[in-house]
């Protein structure tokens, strides 16, 4: 058997870090010793057929997020738990920007950002969510070939929110994508980081099996996003950020499992007050224990996401 090599800087030093996966399913994901790059042996799993164009979010998503299954409530959820993310990125626009989200899903991140910039179009794989986001929302949203919609240099930004760690060979579509930004135009692109806490502070089995999944193909941590970054001939910013609050990390401690999407991203513990707490001071007493938090957590080295603004 070939021995497995590096996709990023080609060393032959692999540690298996895993074998099983999220659903009990076996893929190994391994790491190199060398340049620190997790990553999934593509070669140890074979995808069902059409697996984003049908089968992601239709059925195999569904088994975490069943909302997923009607793309009207998906994009509801959604438009929520990506909001944060959106507000990130608007706060780099004027509002004279043309702007290509990839991996657009249901059109979520574009209904969040459309009125910030002068032009926004939307690109996925997924058939059941483009026919939603063109037909329903009115996006100009579509699955065919970028080349056959654009030309070199049309946009000021691309943005890539959760898309990059599931493209088999990102060195080649980052470059394929860098054809359509015009000179001066930037990539915004939003990944799993994994310097997670819940994946190196803490020591939960259940949540490690969990977040490796065999969708995910790449789990960077902000050197090798930068070493992905220099071998494309990219430059900028990759920041360590931490998304999901304290509150989630104690539901993993306590119950070994996961919550609802957007239960998980709020701030205070899901357990049910007297009558009378003064749940306005509640509220507020998380969220100064998640600031202090957040702190602790980046001043060690965690993080459960990167985000990068590179051209």
């Amino acid at each position: 058997m070939e021995k497995v090599k590096c996709p990023l800087c080609g060393a032959l030093d692999i540690s298996k870090v895993t074998s099983e996966v999220r659903f009990g399913l076996k893929a190994n994901v391994d790491r190199c010793n060398t340049c620190t790059l997790n990553f999934l042996d593509q070669d140890s799993f074979q995808y069902p057929k059409d697996f984003y164009e049908a089968e992601y979010h239709q059925t195999y998503l569904t088994h975490v997020e069943p909302a997923s299954f009607d793309p009207k409530s998906y994009y509801d959820k959604m438009l929520r738990a990506t909001a944060p993310w959106a507000e990130r990125f608007r706060a780099l626009l004027t509002g004279k920007e043309k702007v290509l989200d990839v991996g657009c899903s249901t059109g979520h991140f574009i209904e969040l950002i459309k009125d910030k910039c002068a032009e926004v179009y939307g690109h996925d794989l997924n058939v059941k969510e483009v026919e939603f986001a063109r037909d329903v929302l009115g996006l100009n949203v579509d699955n065919i070939e970028l080349n056959q919609r654009f030309g070199e240099g049309s946009f000021d930004y691309i943005t890539m929110i959760y898309v990059l760690e599931h493209i088999a060979d990102p060195k080649s579509f980052l470059a394929y994508l860098r054809k359509f930004l015009k000179p001066g135009g930037k990539m915004v692109i939003l990944v799993p980081n994994i310097q997670d806490p819940l994946v190196n502070l803490f020591d939960i089995p259940e949540f490690r099996t969990f977040y490796y999944c065999i969708e995910h193909l790449y789990y960077y941590n902000q050197k090798t996003m930068n070493d992905l970054f220099a071998q494309c001939g990219l430059a900028g910013e990759v920041q360590v950020l931490q998304e999901y609050p304290l509150a989630n990390h104690l539901n993993w401690a306590y119950t070994r499992k996961p919550a609802d999407t957007l239960a998980a991203r709020r701030g205070v513990p899901g357990v049910d007050l007297a009558l009378g707490v003064p749940h306005t001071d509640w509220e507020q007493l998380w969220r100064d224990i998640n600031e202090v938090y957040k702190t602790f957590l980046y001043n060690h080295g965690y993080g459960d996401r990167l985000w990068a603004v590179v051209g």
